[in-house]
């Protein structure tokens, strides 16, 4: 059963958490909701909110989130508005906000996770990227987010295709050329590109699965949504993320068995950050490829609740490299040196 919810900005409004697993969605606007699943802290633990990747959210089934929410763990699991889950909860008649929009960026995504956070009045706030959303939390209120568990973490959207990426930006200086049409003509391009790219994602996911994004699925919305994505983070790069004015504390989890491209770029922002004389805290999950959550749920959750459960301030440099959940329970943590000599070895 799905309940729909609706902010208010004049009247406060309660919910109910009995339903531990529910589906709900919160309104921010005309054609514009917000999917999302939450299960309340124990405790008075904090909460992690498990920031969706570029695909979907993380599901309250998924084994995961269910060990999150057995150690007591509040957990916020949100779509974010124009992923397929989210665009389930407009009603028929109404077209989802993005299709007419041109403009939206991933900090617009970051204003509605911080407006749900505080709609469900959440005290302690972890957010935990995924992929994508590294882009989002880059975005997060600071008071409300003081601390990013950054996993996997997507450094330029680039990166999953490193030789598409080399052949767009050949394209792209040829345009240049022609600097009176060149916009109109790169605008078109990608946009192009995108459309291209998740048409044919969400028709082989629809031939797999014809419910694969719920019963009745409003196909071409659905893959509008992904191109406003595409379009929303085209040109970020955490690599340029200036960590000196940033407030917030960040660790990262990395995936051992990740795509060379990505590792290389996580690597740098990494050594950014230590240039920022930061804390840091990292852990690198072996045996596991860049769908974390789905290859390794046990580690990824116990992952998270170490680094959620020990005050940053207490670190200075450490480092760890786990093939257990064991090893999280128990953690022998490696300092700077280690550190620095596994980055040089990849």
């Amino acid at each position: 059963m799905r309940s729909k919810v609706f902010f208010s900005f004049l009247i406060p409004l309660l919910i109910s958490v009995t339903s531990l697993a529910e589906v709900k969605y919160l309104r921010l606007g005309r054609g514009h909701v917000m999917a999302y699943e939450y299960f309340p802290a124990q405790h008075s633990l904090p909460t992690v909110v498990l920031l969706p990747g570029v695909n979907r959210a993380l599901s309250a089934k998924e084994e995961s989130v269910q060990a999150l929410a057995q150690q007591g763990w509040g957990v916020i699991l949100p779509s974010l508005s124009t992923q397929p889950l989210s665009i389930q909860g407009l009603n028929p008649d109404e077209r989802p906000y993005f299709m007419d929009q041109t403009s939206l960026t991933v900090a617009d995504f970051a204003k509605d996770i911080d407006q749900l956070v505080r709609y469900l009045q959440v005290r302690q706030a972890i957010a935990v990227t995924l992929s994508y959303t590294s882009s989002v939390a880059a975005y997060l209120d600071p008071s409300i987010f003081p601390n990013v568990i950054q996993t996997v973490p997507m450094i330029e959207p680039s990166e999953s295709n490193p030789a598409a990426a080399s052949q767009a930006i050949l394209w792209e200086s040829w345009f240049r050329l022609n600097p009176v049409m060149a916009p109109f003509w790169i605008r078109n391009f990608r946009d192009q590109s995108y459309i291209t790219y998740w048409s044919q994602i969400v028709e082989m996911n629809l031939q797999s699965n014809p419910q694969y994004y719920g019963p009745s699925p409003r196909v071409s919305e659905i893959k509008k949504g992904y191109v406003s994505m595409a379009r929303a983070a085209e040109d970020f790069d955490l690599r340029e993320w200036s960590f000196h004015d940033d407030s917030r504390h960040y660790d990262f989890v990395l995936a051992g068995d990740e795509n060379t491209h990505r590792l290389q770029n996580q690597i740098a922002v990494i050594k950014n950050y230590l240039k920022a004389g930061k804390n840091l805290r990292l852990i690198v999950v072996e045996n596991s490829g860049h769908v974390l959550p789905s290859e390794q749920p046990l580690l990824y959750a116990e992952a998270i609740s170490l680094l959620a459960g020990v005050s940053s301030e207490s670190s200075s440099v450490v480092f760890m490299k786990v093939k257990s959940t064991e090893q999280l329970r128990h953690p022998t943590w490696l300092g700077r040196e280690a550190l620095e000599e596994w980055m040089q070895s990849q």
